[in-house]
């Protein structure tokens, strides 16, 4: 027999075992641990097989000189090939979802035979492998490690070969240096990836109803090799700081990892007295510690006749608090009383003085009670949110969890479908950004890989329920505030003790519809998958877009129309032709009329509906009458395009049974009357590049802050609470549309204290004077103040004549290819005169769109009214002739909702000129910049574990977006918005834009050295964002900000200071709210009890009083814990309870009168402090509407009033004819902020610096 040197592997390399384990659990699905994801220190006495076979293999790797593992694990491998084709190990190689305890079967035993009996003596390995196999442990051993019946039996079911053809035969594979070998020792690839499975499998008959997920919270699924191309090798943005030939994934000391002699068999000590075993990596310590101490990790004591909303307050309450939660609930019974249940929680035993979190709203308590999570109000639903964040350095773990109060939003799909309980929704801190203790500066992504790794590969276990998570995006930040990045993870309950039925992964399933909290049936993720995005239909897409569709059934919209799939109309785009009507079509009027009796719309129908419908998304357009399309007027039907349609298959080709929540028509938004807007910062640039503005455009910005100045002179003036309360609705318009316009009022009119503007309206409500009420107008001044300051920072400028309106394509090929049409539903009327129409006819306008970067995104068009088009009233027609669509000229824009800037003020139209577009040449593709794809085609993802650790550790990363952005600022600053170097970086932008869908990255060391190519020395921020840096009087931002704006708002602040001094009446005490007090102090003469009573009071809100202040020292704020339970405290004094005085009695028997008399007395001793206001607020308002005519009206009322401006108007001029009664025609319908522009448009400090140096990845 021919001996053969063993291959030997110089250094012993840590990565390299992790790859051999990687390897074996990809080809033979043996579920081994893997010490990137699980700690052996942490698990060093779990004595499953899996972990036996795991330490046989690491003491048989690391003393390689003795024993040849290579010729172990080939020898192994033969075992596999000889048996039949059709043996369930190799399917299950494919199966990575199934529970690793029973994928762990076939195999498993029989490697721990051959590794046992290479522990023992390692010439052994030359025995044939059936021989070795039956001396090993015997046969009662081997059962130890097989799970009937899907484990092979000891002998091949295909033909044997006779022992020494068989020790042959591995020989001979020995010495060929087999493929096997090769992949287990071969170093990670970013251009190859190692499939387990012939590729001929590829993408067969894929579903993710097959690859389930285990719902152990101990196993972790194993991909990672299998990662290698689809992710982990493209994707890993971590700069290897450490050699392949370390020993060690990390150079720290390896001596806390080194196993001791004692734990090894007298075989290997003998031939050597110490190793080298690698540190573990630590991305399987932080999942370990995720696992462990991590904020899924609390035990759930609460039994299942619990209801869930009462479980989730008591757990929301108890992480509150801090205390364990089988302390939360106390007896065997609870209240569904939303008050019953606050007042036992402020008495609870364990609150040991905490604040109270902030409660639930009765709305949404009463819902959530009701078992379905449904408000009565059309598609509105109960949520569950919260908030994931990191652990501080002396807090163990990595995050932890806190809980939101239950609230109302609007509703989705998946919620219609398998009800929002079954949803939980937690925001997560970017884990590129972690606080200085949890920093790995050398391995920038290990942290985001690691939490990734762990919320896709785990259940993990809150409420009683079982969640997997199956999206993440990251949080866009509705308002300029100064906030760190964050992420929204949704989750789904497959599970939980509240369930009924056993959890059955591979049923693949559905819940029935309609299920009640209380009566769900388990469901895996796998199928909830299946059952939205088709993976076997749309296997043509890669991961990272598929991923991006599951938005479709997360967006918040109002469910309508249901329709069948032979209303469902194609609409082709053309093969030899650009597509000019990228995401609209048209629907039937009848379709839309039935849409609009869901919403509740009266009076015209609108001309467009942004809304979904089965894999679809984008606009529609109402079609005209006597449409030919669907042939009657009274038929029923929607076109859905094929730029429109993101997930197959197209309804049309749907067989029956059909889930209606699928082909119901859910809105978005709806076209409405456009009303005039600011113009934007970036508009405002290009603007000046395309002809001389700079003149009208600080006219208009000196008329914007004067007309403010002039609202408020006259509500000083006229010293009205009505003017007052009209003021206020100019500074926050209502808005009867919008997701959750009644819920954000009903917070602000319960919680006005806190909010400027809602206490305006407040005291004006309750009849107080603008200048003579000293907290009114401190709270006038302070808005006043805050509105000028945005006119200066923001650049707040209006310009009358323009507005945001949809964009559609025109349907019928009327328009040419440099007109747009524009008709308004109502009379626009510029009040200055300039303009008063309803459509525009005959006159060049500008069309723009944000985010604008290049001097053609803004274009100058001419408006035509054409016949055809006569029925599309509020929002803009484009063109489909031409070459180009008109949207795509506008930074790439389309028509699935885009709203562009239309401006047709001549005065700034008629100075324009256009820029052409990029040319081909300036069109840089990515690889330009540097950016790399980490997208994979469908057919090469072989799991549903896959699919998600691979997207959502790609989804984790922050874009630079907001770094080009603001680079993009500053070199157009510098140079020019039309320079080389700017419009090259707009194409950047333009590819990042799309970034997540189009699966491309820009690293940190990408962007680092493409900014030293434009930027070779680093550029300041622009002067009008940092004050520091000359002005440049040219530039038109900085002209309008620095000398017109600043010194226009100077003056008018002098002015209205002069005639109406804030401080002017700061001493005067309101006679109508000291008179309560004043009155008990005369009775109390009188009366001892009163007296004493009286006394009590003094004393107490003194003490208060100092504690408010004590609180505010320091920095504090009214709004701290600390001053807001002085002011609680203030309200919970209670009433004396001795005496006989008919004064006493009353305060006993109506809180009312006793907190109105706590009121006056805290007002007359401090009239100018704040603590009066938070503490008794709303008792000072009631005592004043008390003394004029008035009438008590509920807060779901009041906050659908709004004030007539008509009216208002004629007060303004005496005027007292009859009222009409119309529909007032001011009424501002508020518009979304345009907040594209994410970085550029933000005042200084606006939002967390996204060019601070931290990376990225």
């Amino acid at each position: 027999m021919s001996t053969h040197p063993a291959p030997l592997t110089p250094k012993k390399s840590g990565q390299e075992f992790e790859r051999i384990i990687d390897t074996l659990n990809e080809q033979f699905s043996l579920a081994l641990p893997n010490p990137k994801v699980l700690s052996p220190g942490a698990n060093k006495d779990v004595e499953t097989p899996q972990w036996r076979c795991y330490r046989l293999l690491q003491r048989l790797y690391y003393h390689r000189k003795v024993v040849n593992l290579n010729q172990v694990l080939n020898n192994f491998e033969e075992w596999v090939c000889s048996r039949n084709a059709s043996d369930a190990v190799v399917m299950w190689a494919r199966q990575d979802g199934l529970p690793a305890t029973a994928r762990a079967g076939p195999g498993l035993g029989q490697v721990k035979g051959i590794l046992d009996a290479q522990q023992r003596s390692p010439e052994r390995v030359k025995m044939p492998l059936k021989r070795r196999l039956s001396m090993s442990n015997g046969e009662e051993s081997l059962d130890e490690f097989q799970t009937a019946p899907n484990s092979p039996e000891k002998g091949s079911d295909g033909p044997e070969l006779d022992d020494s053809n068989k020790s042959a035969k591995t020989l001979d594979v020995l010495n060929s240096a087999p493929a096997f070998i090769e992949r287990l020792a071969a170093a990670s690839s970013k251009s190859i990836r190692y499939d387990a499975v012939p590729a001929t499998q590829n993408g067969a008959n894929f579903s993710f109803s097959t690859f389930t997920a285990d719902t152990s919270p101990y196993v972790l699924e194993f991909h990672t090799q299998k990662f290698q191309r689809s992710f982990n090798s493209t994707v890993t943005f971590a700069t290897e700081a450490i050699t392949e030939d370390s020993g060690s994934t990390y150079d720290d000391s390896v001596a806390d990892h080194i196993l001791s002699e004692a734990t090894l068999s007298k075989d290997f000590t003998s031939s050597s007295n110490s190793f080298e075993v690698p540190r573990y990596s630590a991305k399987g310590e932080i999942v370990t510690e995720l696992l462990q101490s991590g904020p899924f990790s609390l035990d759930h004591p609460f039994p299942a006749w619990v209801p869930l909303f009462y479980r989730y307050e008591l757990e929301r309450i108890g992480r509150a608090w801090d205390v364990p939660l089988n302390l939360m609930l106390v007896g065997r019974s609870t209240t569904l009383n939303y008050n019953e249940f606050w007042s036992c929680i402020e008495r609870h035993g364990q609150r040991d003085g905490k604040p109270i979190p902030e409660k639930t709203t009765r709305k949404a308590w009463d819902a959530a009670c009701g078992g379905t999570f449904k408000t009565d109000k059309q598609s509105e639903v109960v949520v569950l949110t919260g908030d994931l964040d990191w652990c501080s350095k002396s807090e163990p773990g990595v995050l932890k969890l806190k809980l939101k109060p239950l609230k109302t939003e609007r509703s989705c799909r998946f919620h219609r479908r398998y009800g929002s309980d079954r949803f939980l929704s937690l925001t997560l801190p970017a884990p590129t950004r972690p606080p200085k203790h949890l920093r790995l500066p050398s391995h920038p992504a290990l942290l985001r890989e690691s939490i990734a790794l762990w919320l896709t590969q785990n259940p993990h276990k809150c409420l009683g329920r079982t969640w997997r998570p199956f999206y993440v995006e990251e949080v866009k930040q509705k308002r300029k505030i100064k906030a760190e990045p964050r992420f929204r993870v949704d989750f789904f309950a497959i599970d939980g003790i509240d369930f009924v039925g056993r959890f059955d992964e591979p049923s693949h399933r559905l819940s029935a519809k309609n299920e009640s909290a209380d009566s769900h049936t388990p469901m895996s993720l796998g199928s909830l998958l299946e059952w939205h995005l088709s993976p076997q239909t749309n296997i043509g897409q890669t991961n990272l877009k598929l991923f991006q569709r599951m938005s479709l059934g997360l967006s918040k919209t109002f469910a309508t129309a249901v329709l069948k799939p032979e209303q469902v109309f194609y609409l082709r785009d053309d093969p030899n032709h650009r597509v000019m009507n990228d995401g609209c079509a048209l629907m039937s009027r009848q379709l839309a009329n039935q849409i609009c009796d869901s919403l509740g719309i009266s009076g015209n129908t609108p001309s467009a509906f942004q809304g979904r419908i089965a894999g679809a998304k984008g606009l529609w357009m109402v079609d005209r009458h006597r449409s030919q399309i669907g042939g009657v007027d009274d038929d029923v039907w929607i076109q859905i395009s094929d730029s429109q349609l993101k997930i197959n298959p197209h309804p049309r080709e749907w067989k029956d049974p059909v889930d209606e929540e699928k082909l119901t028509f859910e809105v978005v938004k709806w076209s409405k009357p456009p009303h005039p807007v600011d113009l934007n910062i970036q508009l405002l640039a290009i603007l000046d590049h395309g002809g001389h503005v700079k003149d009208y455009i600080a006219d208009l910005a000196r008329f914007g802050i004067q007309s403010v100045a002039r609202d408020f002179e006259e509500v000083f003036r006229t010293n009205s609470p009505i003017l007052c309360r009209s003021l206020a609705q100019k500074i926050r318009p209502t808005s009867d549309s919008g997701a959750g316009f009644m819920a954000q009022s009903m917070r602000r009119l319960e919680q006005w204290t806190t909010d400027d503007v809602e206490a305006i309206i407040r005291f004006s409500e309750a009849g107080f004077a603008p200048r003579d009420f000293f907290p009114l107008r401190r709270r006038l001044g302070k808005c006043l103040r805050s509105m000028l300051e945005r006119y200066v920072e923001e650049l707040r400028i209006e310009v009358p004549l323009s507005t945001y309106a949809f964009c559609i394509a025109d349907p019928y090929g009327a328009l040419k290819e440099d007109e747009v049409h524009f008709g308004l539903s109502n009379n626009w009327r510029d009040d200055r005169g300039h303009f008063e129409d309803n459509l525009l006819d005959g006159i060049d306008v500008l069309v723009g769109r944000l985010p604008a970067h290049l001097p053609s995104d803004i274009q100058r068009r001419k408006a035509v009214w054409k016949p055809e088009l006569r029925h599309f009233k509020d929002v803009i027609v484009f063109p489909t002739t031409g070459e180009t669509p008109l949207a795509d000229m506008l930074s790439g824009g389309d028509y699935d909702g885009d709203t562009p800037w239309i401006c047709w003020d001549q005065n700034i139209v008629r100075n324009f000129y256009n820029s052409q577009p990029p040319n081909q040449d300036e069109s840089y593709p990515p690889d330009h910049f540097g950016l790399t794809k980490h997208s994979v085609p469908m057919s090469e993802i072989q799991s549903m574990g896959e699919f998600l650790e691979s997207s959502f550790t790609f989804n984790l990363t922050l874009s630079n977006l907001g770094r080009c952005t603001v680079e993009h600022e500053k070199l157009s600053y510098d140079e020019s918005i039309d320079s080389p170097s700017a419009k090259e970086l707009s194409v950047l932008l333009s590819h990042l834009v799309d970034g997540r869908k189009a699966g491309v990255h820009l690293s940190e060391a990408a962007w680092q050295q493409y900014r030293k190519k434009i930027s070779p020395r680093a550029r300041e921020l622009p002067a009008y964002k940092n004050t520091t840096r000359k002005k440049k009087p040219n530039n038109i931002i900085d002209y309008i900000r620095f000398v017109v704006s600043l010194n226009e708002r100077n003056e008018v602040l002098t002015k209205l200071q002069e005639t109406f001094p804030e401080a002017e009446h700061a001493r005067t005490r309101d006679p109508d709210l000291v008179q309560p007090w004043n009155e008990t102090e005369k009775k109390a003469e009188k009366s001892q009890p009163v007296r004493a009573a009286l006394k009590t009071i003094t004393r107490d809100i003194k003490d208060l009083k100092h504690r408010w202040d004590r609180s505010l020292q320091g920095g504090g704020t009214s709004f701290s814990p600390l001053a807001l339970e002085a002011a609680e405290q203030a309200r919970a004094i209670p009433p004396p309870t001795s005496g006989d005085d008919p004064i006493i009695q009353v305060w006993k028997h109506s809180q009312s009168e006793w907190l109105e008399l706590l009121a006056s007395y805290t007002y007359k001793i401090y009239p100018v402090s704040s603590f009066v206001l938070h503490a008794f607020g709303e008792y000072l308002c009631q005592i004043k509407s008390k003394a004029l005519p008035s009438r008590t009206v509920s807060n779901e009322i009041l906050a659908c009033y709004r004030v007539n401006q008509k009216v208002i108007a004629r007060l303004q001029v005496q005027d007292g004819g009859k009222e009409e009664d119309e529909d007032e025609g001011d009424e501002y319908e508020g518009h979304e902020a345009i907040e594209a522009m994410m970085y550029g448009t933000a005042g200084v400090g606006g939002y967390y610096d996204p060019d601070d140096q931290m990376s990225v990845e």
